[in-house]
């Protein structure tokens, strides 16, 4: 009967992995100064998947890991380390996966005890699952590959500079499941970097290159896939020295070279940073500092911020000069160990989008910690009045926040809080507000251990509609010495940028007005179980729902449509069940997993792919 084959194949494959042995021996010698050692794990089994974006598949199949590593002549002069893996997913395995993964991970040190130590790394992965991320709310699935590279030289002489030089680079591709859409991304960068100490200065210098390119994914149709690209290069200089009371002053200058093209549109701004201070300490009870910073292009330094987070469009600035300087002063007192009080005179001045803004801000901040009702308690508040000379304006701010934590009989607690109101960013014009909370508690019942965590959060750029962001999470989970289980809820919403690997928060204090956002919103849904009810076997199984909506928001000056994800109401749904039984060396598996993902901007139905496997593994170590 030939539907019996696959299973006659997996019987003898279990036979062969019981009656075959392996010789354990410690790391081996090479000739006469190479040692190496391998392990690992071969797998076999029966696995299927079904979907319907395609024809069902089943059938044997094998896989297996592997760690080759080992030195030559000794671990200083070379070390390295080999670990490929072959079919491997998180049904058969702990790789994270829902597809059968394969790639190889390789890193190398030479000379790691001598003057001159170098590295050398390198991966690619194919075929594995990755997410895409909508911040406070959950992970969307996607499927691709990657591979990075990279390596490194330092030389440390006497009396000369230290000097580090390296080189990294990566890409990546993939589709998201429930979009049939693909996004490519790569980057390269080149660093280098020198320290040097004389006569009591310390010097710091260095130079970094990067490079990247992305193609963003199309999801709604009509809409073709863009591509974007950036680079950016910065030079530091820095220098400090230690002064008599006690203290330190330093000097540090940075340059910025930013540029981008995306959508047609290109930009490029350098921003020249000289910062340095000097802080004393009279007493023990009693520290000064004072600070000073000059920036000629207010605007790169924006353009930079947000070209790091890897954005479609970056913010897009008219021909107008912009610049800021500030000076402040400050100083700290301790009464008595847990009690600190702090007090700050500060003056800035910016010139940006043809607007001058001043501002002069005096506060005040304490801080407090003790012990309070059987529990440790630490609370601090710093309040600022600020003054703004062109608008003949004053704004009173406000930052605080407060911790306590007890234990009592079978209960421990925690919570905390935290609350803003008016606090500066990056630009004047600008404050942010919001608050914060946390708390968990966990109780002992009997044998088994109760836990429960709740957490929120809101912030908004004051003088900016649209720029609110709120998450909320709750969880809760009960232990014993056989069986977890826990749950889990959250919720956020809020506006953000479109990235290669999702959607990421504002640049804190960069004005939406100046950016291509995009509004987003929704909830999560989680379980989670784990037993061992006998040695040797492991039974996990998990199931996550999201539910979330995305929309175009601002778009920057310039633009009218913008391709991204536009209006979409969206879900996933991922569960896992996973069991393991460890006899001696050999490791009896079974898994399924099922996905179930969709974006009605795609105008596709969902996608919805299931896989099954049943197989056995045996570790080994060769020697």
């Amino acid at each position: 009967m030939p539907h019996r084959t696959p299973l006659r194949a997996l019987g003898f494959a279990l036979v062969a992995f019981f009656c075959c042995g392996t010789t354990l021996r410690a790391q081996v010698q090479v000739g006469s100064e190479t040692q190496v050692s391998l392990g690992g794990s071969i797998s076999t089994g029966y696995s299927g998947s079904m979907t319907n974006e395609g024809p069902d598949s089943h059938g044997l199949v094998f896989g297996g890991t592997g760690n080759l590593s080992g030195s030559y002549h000794s671990p200083q002069f070379l070390s390295f380390d080999v670990a490929p893996f072959f079919n491997q997913s998180r049904d058969n395995s702990g790789y994270q996966s829902i597809t059968d993964a394969s790639g190889v991970t390789a890193t190398a040190n030479i000379f790691g005890g001598s003057q001159f130590p170098g590295y050398f790394n390198f991966s690619k992965v194919y075929n594995s699952e990755s997410n895409y991320s909508l911040p406070g709310i959950g992970n969307y699935a996607t499927n691709g590959n990657s591979q990075s590279f990279g390596l490194g030289w330092s030389a440390h002489l006497k009396n000369l500079p230290s000097v580090t030089v390296g080189y990294q680079q990566g890409s990546s591709d993939y589709s998201i499941y429930g979009t049939q859409s693909d996004s490519v991304s790569d980057f390269h960068t080149l660093f280098g970097n020198a320290t040097y100490s004389l006569d009591g200065f310390h010097f710091n210098g260095g130079i970094r290159y990067s490079n990247s390119s992305s193609l963003f994914p199309e999801v709604v149709p009509g809409e073709t896939s863009e591509k974007a690209s950036s680079d950016t290069t910065t030079y530091t200089l820095n220098m400090g020295r230690s002064i008599p009371l006690s203290g330190n002053t330093w000097v540090n200058f940075t340059r910025n070279s930013t540029g981008y093209d995306s959508l047609g549109t290109s930009n490029s701004e350098t921003s020249d940073v000289l910062s340095g201070g000097v802080a004393f300490r009279p007493t023990n009870k009693l520290t000064t500092q004072f600070n000073m910073d000059y920036n000629d292009n207010l605007a790169g330094t924006i353009l930079q911020t947000v070209n790091a987070a890897g954005a479609l469009v970056p913010v897009s600035f008219p021909e107008s000069p912009s610049h800021s300087w500030g000076l402040s002063g400050s100083a700290q007192y301790s009464f008595f160990p847990g009690l600190y009080v702090a007090g700050t005179v500060s003056h800035q001045q910016q010139l940006f989008l043809g607007t001058s803004f001043d501002s002069t801000a005096f506060s005040g901040s304490a801080s407090y910690g003790h012990n309070l009702l059987g529990g440790q308690f630490t609370a601090g508040a710093t309040v600022t009045h600020s003054s703004y000379g062109t608008k003949g304006e004053s704004m009173l701010g406000l930052l605080s926040n407060a911790i306590y934590i007890r234990r009592f009989g079978a209960w421990s607690v925690s919570g905390s809080f935290s609350y803003s109101q008016n606090v500066q960013s990056l630009l004047i014009a600008y404050t942010t507000s919001g608050y914060g909370y946390s708390g968990s508690v966990n109780r002992r019942i009997r044998r088994l251990n109760w836990s429960g965590s709740a957490s929120g959060s809101r912030s908004l750029l004051t003088q900016a509609q649209g720029s609110t962001t709120t998450t909320q999470g709750y969880s809760t989970g009960l232990s014993g010495r056989w069986l977890g289980a826990s749950a889990g809820y959250s919720r956020s919403s809020g506006s953000g940028l479109i990235t290669t690997t999702g959607i990421t928060t504002l640049p804190p204090g960069v004005p939406p007005s100046l950016l291509s956002t995009v509004l987003y919103g929704g909830t999560t849904y989680s379980l989670g179980v784990g037993s061992t009810p006998i040695r040797g076997l492991t039974i996990n199984g998990s199931y996550v729902n999201s539910r979330s909506n995305t929309q175009n928001g601002t778009l920057p000056p310039g633009f009218t449509t913008l391709p991204g994800l536009l209006s979409s109401n969206n879900k996933t749904e991922q569960a896992y069940a996973y069991l393991s039984y460890r006899f001696r060396k050999v490791y009896f598996n079974g898994g399924y997993s099922r996905l179930l993902q969709g974006f009605s901007g795609s105008g596709l139905a969902p996608t919805m792919v299931s896989t099954y496997y049943l197989g056995v593994s045996r570790w080994f170590k060769a020697f």
